[in-house]
Formats: structure tokens, sequence, C-alpha cells
């Protein structure tokens, strides 16, 4: 009997130690696959973020430190040239005709630039100046990069750009047209040629302008606006400049002298037309 209980307890220990070895194989005791199975994921990498935004924020071109060198000139009435520009991105220069003294309507731009210095940039006008006057050269930057001007007729693209001390980048040049000494800006005296006393119109209507084109000395020439949109009535040579008109708005002005008078809209250079004055 003592015998047969020894060997019924030895049994029971040996059941007792492999159910044990089983539990432990359950659970994961092999190192190398509980660590496996308990990674954790990465965490987000924060600086990689803050570059990103980064990187969105400075897509726009910088407008400043931009400059220019100018210098008074003789000429034939088609173009300015300027001594050197500097910009820190592509642009333009944009040559603005003058309104009593400071920049009026674009009468021309030049190509595309690049970003550092160019030197001797020519800028030719849509039409050459009739007379000895003063034009204002001014950085425009390329701010859409599309490499088309495009100031004033997109809202919000090629704007200005500034110089060290935030200030816009353009200047004054006074152009002498064949050696005339008179300034092509000066009000027409109005004693100069004969006065008709006639009255002609102008019609702007449907981005385009339409009306008479030819008049003696003395018409005075009403231009109407009958877009929804603004426009305005610009002289190429800066002889007159209605200012924006909205849709029902007038403007006039009298022609004191004979000429070509070549004009645009201001906010939509593409528009265009000219008008003949005899004497």
């Amino acid at each position: 009997m003592i015998v047969n209980t020894q060997r019924h307890l030895l049994r029971s220990a040996a059941g007792i130690a492999a159910a044990i070895t089983l539990t432990l194989a359950a659970c994961g005791g092999d190192d190398d696959e509980s660590t496996s199975t308990t990674t954790a994921p990465p965490a987000a990498d924060a600086d990689a973020a803050t570059d990103d935004a980064a990187d969105v924020a400075g897509d726009a071109p910088a407008l400043s430190p931009s400059a220019l060198t100018l210098a008074d000139q003789e000429g034939d009435g088609t173009s300015v040239v300027v001594g050197s520009v500097d910009l820190p991105a592509p642009g333009f220069i944009a040559v603005h005709g003058d309104a009593g003294g400071t920049p009026g309507p674009v009468i021309g731009v030049s190509d595309l630039l690049p970003a550092g210095t160019s030197t001797d940039v020519v800028v030719g006008f849509a039409e050459p100046l009739a007379a000895t006057g003063t034009v204002f050269p001014m950085v425009h930057i390329d701010t859409d990069g599309n490499g088309i001007y495009e100031f004033g007729a997109v809202e919000g693209v090629d704007g200005p750009g500034t110089t060290a001390d935030g200030d816009v980048a353009v200047g004054p040049v006074v152009l002498t047209v064949g050696g005339a000494t008179s300034d092509a800006t000066d009000e027409p005296d109005a004693t100069d040629g004969s006065a008709s006393g006639a009255t002609e119109a102008i019609t702007i209507a449907e981005f385009a302008f339409s009306g008479v084109t030819e008049v003696p000395v003395g018409t005075t020439v009403v231009v109407t606006n009958n877009d929804g949109a603004a426009h305005t009535w610009s002289a190429v040579d800066g002889a007159f400049d209605s200012g924006t008109l909205g849709q029902g708005d007038s403007f006039e002005f009298t022609f004191t002298e004979p000429g070509e008078f070549a004009y645009f809209c201001n906010f939509h250079p593409s528009m265009t037309g000219t008008i003949t004055v005899t004497g």
C-alpha cells in the first residue's frame, strides 16, 4: 500500500510541472517574441510639421529690398533707360506717366527681369512721348510667378517692390525729347489753337471704348462709363486722366492743341484707343 501511494504522488507532481510549462509557453515566455508584439507606434515629428508650415508661409516672393538707379536723359520719347535695378525676386520695371508730379498711368513695362542686379534696362513705351516730360520707373515683383505683368488687371498680384526702408522703389526721370524744353505734362494754354466749341462723346461699354476718333481743336470730349466695372480714360502722355469712373460716371476734356492722343484704361491696359485733334 505504501509503495502505491508514493507512485501516485510522483505522477501527480509530474502532471503539475507539465501544466506549469504549458502555461508559461502560452503567456509568451520567449523574450524576443514579446518585444516584437509590444512596440509602440512612432510619435509625430513636431519639427517636421513646423518646417512644412514654414515652407508654405515662405512661398510668396519677397518685395524688399528693391532699388533703382535713375538719371535724367535725352531721347526720341519712345523709351527710358534704367541704369540699374536690384530685385529680391523676379519682377518688372513699370514706367508710369506723370500725374501732376506723382506716378500716373502705366505707359510701358519691361520684360521679366531675374532676381539680383540688372543694368541698362531699356523700357519701351506703348506710345512715344510727344515732348519733354517726366516719367516714373517703378519696381514690381512677379508675385504669382507666371512671368506676366498683371498689376491693375488682376487683383492682388505683381505689387510694387519696396526699399530696405519700406518705401516704394520708384523715382522720377526727366526725358528731354528731341531737344525740346517744355514739359509734356503741362496743361495746354487755353488760348492755343482755335476754339470750335463742339462737344463729342466716347462711351465705355463691354470693356471697350467707342465713339469719336477725330475732332478739331477746341472740341470737348465727354467720356461716359456704361459698364458695371470701374474704368479710366487716361492719356498715354499724361495729357488727361479721368480718374476712376464708376457705372454712369462721366468725364470731359477740351482739346486745345492738335496732335494724336493715345489713351487706355489704367485698370484694364488692353482697352486702348486714339483720338486725332486737327488744327
